[in-house]
């Protein structure tokens, strides 16, 4: 075998190995980071809480169990809240849009279009994510 292909071989192994060890590491990062499951829900994520105060706290079962309805009754506020706001976020995105498109020439608002059609599919997958709430009256975050 010429110096030449064991070059390239060898080229080619470390290569793979590159490969093979950045595969590895993004396996680590994600096992460890939470990245790429599913987004917590609210139930998800008052457990979450519940469990992290329950070890770092030492409760005791009648503590957890006041502390699992406080943080049901929280979540609750929370998507109220949301309801309540929601209708104002979206009125001043809306007037916001408006005054930009009066800004813009007609290839500009083109533009413009893509960029709100982008925007609002962000927005639709946002909204689909699990929230503990029904989501049906909200329309972007």
């Amino acid at each position: 075998m010429t110096s030449r292909v064991k070059g390239s071989l060898l080229l080619l192994a470390a290569f793979g190995l590159g490969i093979g060890a950045g595969a590895l590491g993004l396996g680590v990062y994600q096992a460890r980071s939470g990245w790429g499951r599913p987004p917590y829900d609210a139930a998800r994520f008052q457990q979450h809480v519940l469990q992290h105060l329950t070890k770092e706290l030492d409760l005791r079962p009648d503590q957890q169990k006041a502390i699992e309805t406080i943080l049901a009754e929280t979540g609750q506020e929370f998507t109220r809240l949301r309801e309540e706001i929601g209708p104002r976020f979206r009125d001043i995105r809306t007037r916001a849009q408006d005054r930009i498109r009066a800004v813009l020439n007609a290839n500009q608002l083109a533009k413009f279009g893509v960029l709100e059609k982008e925007w609002e599919r962000r927005a639709a997958r946002w909204r689909e994510r699990p929230s503990g709430s029904t989501g049906a009256e909200r329309k972007a975050p």
